[in-house]
């Protein structure tokens, strides 16, 4: 049973540091929040790289930026910071060592932190066991954290604020690079760790064949991920290259105007349905009950459920642990190139 607090809070303090996917998949929470709490005030603490993710959210009042590096000096700077806010309610959506150090002795009564699935996962990824009663999106174990504020799942997803002039300077720069709006697709070909990867040779087979086929495609990414934008361009040059060269918000915008994203397991991913743009995603080594599944009923998934040794890692490994990668490597383009025709063609 839910239990109410007494008063309506006046304040408000949400908590996750990172990364790009969790910060944004937080934002429901924001949304419901404000709705059921109009006149609170609403704050957030994340890390500065991810701070523009949530700068313009009208929901929020005041975000504390963490510094990217930042270690016990910058977390007991923190911690004076909290204390003075008077904050009702502090909501943990990291439960990690920094956040319990961040909220230790901030408030009177329990503070909330999110579940995740600890012992479940660890069955899961080191035995193969399947203790998931229930399938649990992330969006949705942030909203559980404040069900005892009487708060739920509206249903509209994630979403991100993209200022006029970001959209603007970004719409200029497609026309000038032919990209009509709703008309090109998005390719994504990094992620964090190399078992999150489609094969790089995969990505450029599906290049391939969408210039075949006359449609234009762009390639974003992180600084990181250059090398793996590069070799797609040595093989087709007519790919425009974002990769590295652009703010968050700035992706967000490319992608608000792109007919769908190609993507791994990955923070552009999120970003994407955030703006309302479907995704194909490609799922090898982690699975759905690790919850980060794309929400948007446009969006299509692929993966191989016959892979057995899925998933080997919650996050991802820097190689295949079996050797054979076949959790990704199975993935064929043409599988990939037909449901883009199939749901995504004009």
């Amino acid at each position: 049973m839910q239990s109410y607090p007494d008063s309506e809070p006046k304040a408000i303090l949400l908590i996750r540091l990172s990364a790009i996917g969790d910060i944004i998949l937080t934002t429901p929470l924001i949304r419901v929040l404000r709705k059921r709490f109009p006149s609170a005030r609403i704050d957030f603490i994340t890390k500065a790289k991810y701070a523009d993710l949530l700068r313009f959210h009208p929901a929020l009042s005041q975000i504390y930026e963490f510094p990217d590096h930042g270690g016990f000096a910058e977390l007991k700077t923190a911690r004076r910071w909290i204390a003075a806010q008077g904050y009702d309610v502090i909501l943990d959506l990291h439960r990690n060592l920094r956040s319990y150090v961040l909220t230790w002795r901030q408030l009177r009564g329990p503070i909330p932190r999110m579940s995740k699935y600890a012992f479940r996962r660890f069955l899961l990824v080191k035995f193969g066991i399947n203790r998931y009663r229930e399938v649990v999106p992330v969006y949705r174990r942030y909203l559980n954290v404040a069900g005892h504020l009487g708060v739920g799942d509206d249903g509209r997803g994630s979403e991100i604020f993209i200022p006029r002039d970001v959209l603007q300077r970004i719409n200029a720069r497609l026309r000038e690079s032919a990209l009509p709006e709703g008309r090109f697709f998005a390719l994504a070909p990094g992620a964090g760790f190399a078992t999150k990867r489609w094969p790089i040779e995969y990505f450029i087979d599906l290049g391939r064949n969408l210039s075949k086929n006359n449609r234009v495609f762009c390639i974003l990414g992180a600084q990181q991920d250059r090398r793996l934008a590069d070799q797609i361009r040595q093989v087709l040059p007519e790919a425009l290259d974002f990769t590295g060269r652009l703010t968050l918000l700035e992706s967000a915008a490319v992608l608000s105007q792109a007919r769908a994203l190609i993507t791994n397991d990955t923070g552009l991913m999120h970003m994407a349905e955030a703006v309302k743009t479907p995704v194909v995603a490609l799922f090898g080594s982690t699975t759905r009950e690790l919850g980060f599944f794309p929400m948007l009923p446009e969006s299509v998934v692929i993966e191989n459920p016959e892979i057995r040794c899925r998933p080997c890692s919650h996050i991802g490994r820097h190689q295949c642990p079996k050797g054979h990668f076949l959790c990704m490597r199975s993935l064929k383009p043409e599988r990939v190139f037909r449901v883009l025709k199939e749901s995504f063609w004009d």
